[in-house]
C-alpha cells in the first residue's frame, strides 16, 4: 500500500500542477460561446430593425399612393362642383371636397410620422451594422487567440502529466475512482501531512489516525474535510 500511496501524492501533486491549465482549457470554450451569443443576438437584432425598416418602406408607398388617389379624387370633385347644376349636386360636391381634403390631410400626417420613423429606424440600423461588424471582427480576432492560446496550454500540460499514465496505472481502481471523485469536487483532493493537522482544513487529527498514517497500510481521508490525507514521511521514504 505504501508504494500505492507514494504513486497517488505524485500523481495529484500533478494534477494539482494542471488544475490552472483545465481551468483555462475549460472556460475558453465558454467564453468562446458567450461571445458566439453575443454576435448571433446582434445578427437577429438586425434582422429584425430591417425588417422594420422594410415594412415601414412599404407602408410610405401605401400611404403615398393612397395620397396620390385622394388628390385625385379633389380634383374630379372640384371639378363635379364647378359644373354642378343645382344645388343639391353643388352642396355633395363640397362634401366630397372636404372630405378629400381631410383625408389628404390624414394621409400627409401618416406620411410624416411614418419619414420620420424612418429616419430613425435608418440611424439605428446604422449603429446597430456598426455594433455588428466591430462584434463580428472581436470574435474572430478571439477565435484566432484562443486557438493559439489552446495549443499553447495543451503543449504545457501535456508536459506537466508526462508519465501520469504509469503512475495511475500503480494505483488500484478503487482508489483511483475516489480520487478522482474528490478531485472533480475540491481542489487539493490529496494532502501531504507532517504532523497531526490537516494542512487543508487546518483541522487537528485523532491520535490514532496519526499513527495508521506513519504506517501507510490502507488509505485515509480527513475526517474534516474528506480529503486524502498521507504522512510526509511515507512519500519520502
Amino acid at each position: 500500500m505504501r508504494e500505492e500511496l507514494v504513486a497517488l501524492a505524485k500523481l495529484a501533486e500533478m494534477d494539482d500542477s494542471a488544475r490552472d491549465i483545465d481551468a483555462e482549457l475549460k472556460q475558453i470554450p465558454q467564453r468562446l460561446e458567450e461571445l458566439r451569443n453575443n454576435v448571433q443576438t446582434l445578427e437577429n437584432m438586425l434582422a429584425q430593425e430591417r425588417q422594420q425598416l422594410a415594412e415601414a418602406e412599404q407602408l410610405k408607398i401605401q400611404q403615398s399612393g393612397e395620397l396620390k388617389e385622394r388628390n385625385e379624387g379633389l380634383q374630379r370633385a372640384r371639378k363635379k362642383a364647378a359644373q354642378a347644376s343645382s344645388i343639391r349636386e353643388a352642396d355633395a360636391a363640397e362634401r366630397e371636397v372636404d372630405a378629400n381634403r381631410r383625408a389628404i390631410r390624414e394621409r400627409e400626417e401618416e406620411l410624416g410620422r411614418i419619414g420620420d420613423a424612418i429616419a430613425a429606424k435608418t440611424a439605428s440600423l446604422a449603429e446597430r451594422e456598426k455594433d455588428f461588424e466591430e462584434a463580428k471582427g472581436v470574435l474572430q480576432s478571439r477565435e484566432e487567440s484562443f486557438k493559439t492560446r489552446v495549443a499553447e496550454l495543451e503543449e504545457q500540460r501535456g508536459k506537466l502529466l508526462d508519465g501520469r499514465d504509469v503512475l495511475a496505472a500503480k494505483v488500484s481502481r478503487p482508489v483511483i475512482k475516489r480520487y478522482e471523485r474528490l478531485k472533480t469536487g475540491i481542489a487539493n483532493a490529496v494532502i501531504i501531512i507532517s504532523d497531526g493537522t490537516c494542512t487543508a482544513c487546518r483541522m487537528a487529527l485523532p491520535p490514532q489516525l496519526t499513527i495508521e498514517l506513519h504506517r501507510a497500510n490502507e488509505l485515509h481521508q480527513c475526517p474534516h474535510c474528506r480529503r486524502i490525507i498521507i504522512h510526509r514521511t511515507v512519500v519520502e521514504d
